[in-house]
């Protein structure tokens, strides 16, 4: 079984950088004027953190051919076959399934190599940078 992790230091960057804003936002609702501006970027605030926390920390290929994204809360095993694109955004990688979508940090290690094998498995995998205006 392989594994592949997001850094460590990225990790803490992000939830660090989340609790930060979070911390603010909450002292401004009740401390700050208008109220309903914080309240609503609180509510903002709080579905990123459960994409935050649902974007997968470690990826494991497994020996009978699935592939486990953990998350920090959750998961998902999805099969090669299931995998329909591979979207480069920015820093971090968009992939389509069968069943929605997921996002992945750029800088796990041996994200390249993953994404080698994936194509090597799935020659009908498409894998390529996000560009505004592109159709699906």
């Amino acid at each position: 079984m392989k594994s592949y992790r997001a850094k460590r230091s990225t990790l803490v960057f992000t939830l660090g950088f989340l609790g930060l804003l979070t911390a603010l936002t909450v002292f401004g609702v009740f401390y700050a004027e208008p109220q309903l501006f914080f309240v609503a970027f609180l509510l903002v605030l709080a579905w990123r953190w459960r994409q935050i926390l649902k974007t997968p920390v470690e990826v494991r290929v497994r020996d009978d051919g699935a592939i486990e994204f953990r998350g920090i809360i959750g998961g998902t095993v999805l099969s090669v076959d299931q995998i329909r694109r591979v979207v480069r955004v920015g820093r971090g990688y968009w992939l389509e399934h069968a069943d929605g979508s997921l996002n992945l940090y750029g800088n796990m290690e041996g994200i390249e190599e993953f994404l080698a094998e994936l194509r090597a498995v799935n020659p009908e995998l498409e894998v390529k940078p996000f560009t505004w205006g592109q159709k699906n």
